[in-house]
């Protein structure tokens, strides 16, 4: 059974090293902000096993001062459990929990392999190449 909750910052850097970080110190999978109040990590377990994470940080912006403002990172889904629709739940998970109060603007840097699974996702989205990244742009309106 796939299941969905929030989790410790430990428990994302643990499939961020896994997924996102293969080979490298487990010190590279901490990043800024995972420790600041309005962050969130949310898991998803298959189970009861932990098979994928991702984070959920509340930005300050003088850019969208209408809604708050997410930004989405460190999106990681076990490689023998990716294509079974986990990411996109996960993520929707997510979105629901941080949306409780009302709209808010969710961003992330995407890298090019990354960018069909957001266009798979059919949310309004604007894209601007940025480097060996895609920015992404979401406005969930739940």
């Amino acid at each position: 059974m796939l299941t969905f909750k929030q989790i410790k910052v430990d428990d994302v850097v643990e499939m961020r090293h896994r997924v996102l970080k293969i080979g490298q110190p487990v010190e590279t999978c901490y990043f800024e902000g995972d420790l600041d109040e309005g962050t969130k990590h949310f898991g998803a377990f298959l189970n009861n096993e932990l098979v994928g994470a991702v984070t959920m940080m509340l930005k300050n912006t003088n850019t969208y001062k209408v809604h708050p403002v997410y930004r989405l990172t460190g999106l990681s889904i076990l490689a023998e459990n990716q294509n079974n629709n986990i990411g996109r739940r996960l993520l929707h998970f997510a979105e629901e929990y941080i949306s409780r109060k009302g709209t808010v603007m969710i961003w992330c840097f995407a890298r090019d392999y990354a960018v069909p699974f957001y266009k798979k996702k059919r949310i309004s989205i604007k894209c601007a190449a940025g480097g060996d990244s895609t920015y992404w742009f979401s406005q969930n309106n739940v």
